[in-house]
């Protein structure tokens, strides 16, 4: 409140819904609630990263915003150092799932595990990307579940070049959240031309449109035909990544998205 006592315009940018995260207790998420409620009655101006946080806010505080999403740099063709860097974690190109995020529950890499687990995946692998050094408890127990099983390789949060190779030479990216606000790792995906299997959330929808094999959220059964699905018909699974890739370069990249935060700032009357 207190810039526009002064008459300072206010701008508030949503990148999500935080007090749906279930890695809030019960009264966290009743403050976060709260705190939404307050930016969004105190804020005169709202930007949200995704057409389904506008419907929100609009429905729900009946505010008007727009949508200015996130954006990524486009990948380059190849990479210097990616057999150093498959060598490192054990990989082959083309031959591993990938899942690249925090490792948080609403996240759901221990669903991507268990689904992974039991389906026949014969020599592929599947690679969890990330780290979480504030639930230590939920990172143990992901590699509990995945003890004894050396098709589950475990990278740690990876970063540059490494980053850059593990997505690059992945065969189909995962990610099976339950809550997203606009994934920017999933974005980094699609620039990448990797299949997706994604969770049947409006978030992921925005971004895919139908060009996705999707499971339903915490679902093992499904995450698990979906895999095998993806072995079995490579070259359709790959007729996807070619949309998903021109919608990265048409709306998504950052010389776009930096045109539209200019332009909506300067009819604001921002110099």
């Amino acid at each position: 409140f207190l810039p526009r006592l002064f008459r300072v315009k206010s701008l508030m940018q949503g990148h999500g819904l935080e007090w749906q995260r279930t890695k809030y207790s019960p009264i966290q998420q009743k403050i976060l609630k709260f705190m939404e409620m307050v930016t969004a009655h105190t804020n005169q101006h709202l930007i949200m990263c995704s057409a389904v946080q506008v419907k929100y806010f609009k429905d729900t505080y009946k505010k008007d915003s727009i949508t200015i999403p996130t954006a990524v740099h486009l990948p380059s063709s190849a990479g210097k150092n990616d057999n150093a860097v498959l060598e490192k974690f054990g990989l082959q190109s083309r031959k591993y799932f990938l899942f690249m995020a925090r490792l948080v529950q609403d996240k759901n890499p221990d669903y991507l595990i268990e689904g992974f687990k039991a389906c026949q995946y014969g020599n592929m692998k599947l690679v969890i990307a990330g780290s979480n050094d504030s639930n230590p408890e939920y990172v143990k127990k992901l590699h509990e579940i995945s003890a004894g099983n050396d098709n589950i390789v475990f990278t740690g949060a990876i970063y540059g070049d490494e980053k850059d190779a593990i997505l690059r030479n992945a065969y189909v990216f995962c990610i099976p959240s339950t809550i997203e606000g606009l994934s920017i790792v999933l974005l980094e995906a699609m620039s990448y031309k990797l299949p997706v299997i994604a969770s049947d959330i409006d978030a992921n929808h925005e971004l895919l449109d139908d060009n996705a094999i999707w499971v339903k959220p915490e679902n093992i059964e499904d995450i698990s035909n979906a895999i095998e699905y993806c072995l079995c018909n490579q070259e359709l699974i790959e007729n996807y990544t070619l949309n998903n890739y021109r919608k990265v370069v048409e709306y998504y990249t950052w010389d776009k998205v930096a045109k539209k935060y200019v332009e909506y700032l300067k009819g604001l009357g921002v110099n």
